[in-house]
């Protein structure tokens, strides 16, 4: 019997629904694309919010295509799940009415906020020992507080606040849950007990009364609304069941690591529009190095930790191509990549994480002026540009597996990219190069094949993670980069730089 999940898998800037069908014996995970759209944060005058409407309407088609495309191949749709990004929130009332429209993460009214919590808890250091959480300032409890100090009376209005994938998960089932892996993005989570810091909202004179109960990945939330049934063709017995809600957690679930490695030695990279590096651990884990790097801990499948660091990501290369677009330059991703190749190796270097090139808008712009105040050459071509950002992600990924191994006293022996930045073969084989240590890429959909197996493991499809890790590994191939196999060549100096700049 064939086992059919409908992922609902929402990044910041698209979203689309995959129907994973489970089969065979030993199983294997197949994925049809069924729906996919863009969407983007909308300026208003209290700050960048999500297009939530345009979101919903289109996830609602994704569930009427994946109704009709399962009929169609004679598959019964067993479950629904929504991941998201991390952070943002949405605040609703007793009534269920959504009180305002989510903000976007970039909103920079957070930073005030931020430093307001650090002011009031005792700083940065105080902070991440209650909470285990990379301070930055597009952390919900900033989030939180900044809405608080702007308009107490719309915070103290709400019955509930929940996570974007909670909401949507709200609007399916008509079941108001808060799921833990998403949760543990906000800051607001306690890092010794994984639930709410209570004593540390009201230190911050935050209302507790809207936080509820916590679930965990593979809960089952409820059965889809009988309107939603109506609506988009869906049987009335569908469930709705939390995966691992923020999509890091869904994807990290996926990556098929080599069982002799399981207990140590590898690390991921979920790569998109943002990278988030680390290992999966047993437990959190907050020490002063993990503090001064930092490493964030953020909570997983089964009770495990995402010890990650957030690092900028493929942002960069987006905000390159959307200039090229708003200038009705029409190029791909692959194009970009194409011109990048042709270009010299490690000739200028940025910092990823630079605070300038978090915000979006004239990010070619950016690059050049931070490469003239680093003196460096200036990259004029798009593929310079681009080049420049992946060698500076890619030297960015070394630091960081230098520090997991410094900060948890293990090697790592492999490095895993899932997610679709595993398709840029140029940063893949780049990163190989800088960190001498074969690089396993792919899958792609890490996330949705996370979020369809955690799925299944609600339904009793599944036992347990490693089954989950089993399946993923059966049915998908990731290519092996070996850094002796590489044409890229980089001398020593090019790190001894990198980390220069640094330090400039």
């Amino acid at each position: 019997m064939a086992s059919a999940h409908l992922a609902i898998d929402l990044g910041a800037s698209s979203g689309r629904a995959i129907v994973g069908s489970l089969r065979g014996n030993p199983t294997v995970v197949e994925l049809q694309e069924i729906h996919r759209f863009e969407h983007h944060p909308c300026p208003t005058p209290a700050g960048p919010v999500w297009d939530l409407t345009g979101i919903w309407l289109n996830v609602l088609e994704g569930i009427r295509q994946a109704a009709e495309w399962c009929r169609e191949n004679d598959l019964e749709l067993n479950s629904i799940g929504v991941d998201t990004w991390g952070v943002d929130w949405a605040l609703v009332g007793k009534s269920g009415e959504l009180l305002a429209l989510p903000h976007c993460y970039r909103d920079p009214q957070n930073h005030e906020a931020m430093e307001k919590v650090l002011e009031i808890v005792g700083g940065r250091e105080a902070l991440y020992a209650r909470t285990g959480i990379q301070l930055m300032q597009i952390n919900s409890l900033f989030q939180v507080m900044a809405r608080n100090m702007r308009e107490p009376e719309l915070v103290a209005a709400a019955h509930r606040l929940l996570f974007m994938p909670d909401l949507f998960h709200f609007w399916l089932s008509g079941e108001l849950t808060t799921e833990r892996t998403i949760a543990s993005t906000s800051g607001m989570l306690a890092l010794e007990t994984g639930d709410w810091d209570y004593e540390l909202m009201d230190q911050l004179n935050i209302p507790t009364e809207m936080l509820g109960p916590i679930i965990d990945p593979g809960d089952v939330i409820g059965n889809v609304r009988s309107e939603i049934a109506e609506a988009t063709g869906l049987g009335a017995d569908v469930k709705v069941i939390a995966p691992g809600t923020h999509d890091t957690a869904s994807a990290v679930a996926a990556v098929p690591v080599d069982p002799s490695l399981e207990k140590q030695g590898w690390a991921y990279l979920s790569s998109g529009t943002w990278s988030l590096l680390g290992a999966e651990l047993a437990h959190s884990f907050a020490s002063e190095k993990s503090c001064a790097a930092p490493f964030t801990n953020e909570l997983g499948l089964s009770g495990t930790t995402r010890f990650l660091k957030n690092i900028a990501g493929l942002w960069l290369v987006q905000e390159l191509r959307r200039e090229e677009l708003d200038a009705g330059r029409e190029i791909s991703y692959a194009e970009m990549a194409a011109q990048a190749t042709e270009v010299e190796a490690f000739q200028t270097l940025i910092d990823p994480n630079a605070a300038q090139f978090a915000a979006p808008g004239n990010m070619a712009g950016k690059i050049r002026e931070f490469a003239e105040s680093t003196g460096q050459p200036l990259p004029e071509t798009l593929g310079e540009l681009v080049r420049c950002c992946l060698d500076s992600l890619a030297l960015c990924y070394r630091e960081t597996v230098d520090l997991l191994e410094d900060i948890l006293g293990q090697p790592v022996k492999v490095l895993y990219i899932v997610g679709g930045g595993a398709n840029n073969r140029l940063l893949t084989e780049i990163t190989a190069t800088v960190m001498q240590r074969p690089v396993s890429a792919g899958p792609t959909e890490a996330t949705a094949i996370g979020n369809v197996l955690i799925q299944a493991l609600g339904c009793g499809v599944l036992a347990d993670r490693f089954e989950i890790r089993d399946v993923v590994s059966r049915s998908f191939e990731p290519e092996v980069f070996l850094p002796e196999n590489s044409a890229i060549v980089m001398e020593d100096s090019v790190y001894s730089k990198y980390r220069e700049i640094l330090g400039s």
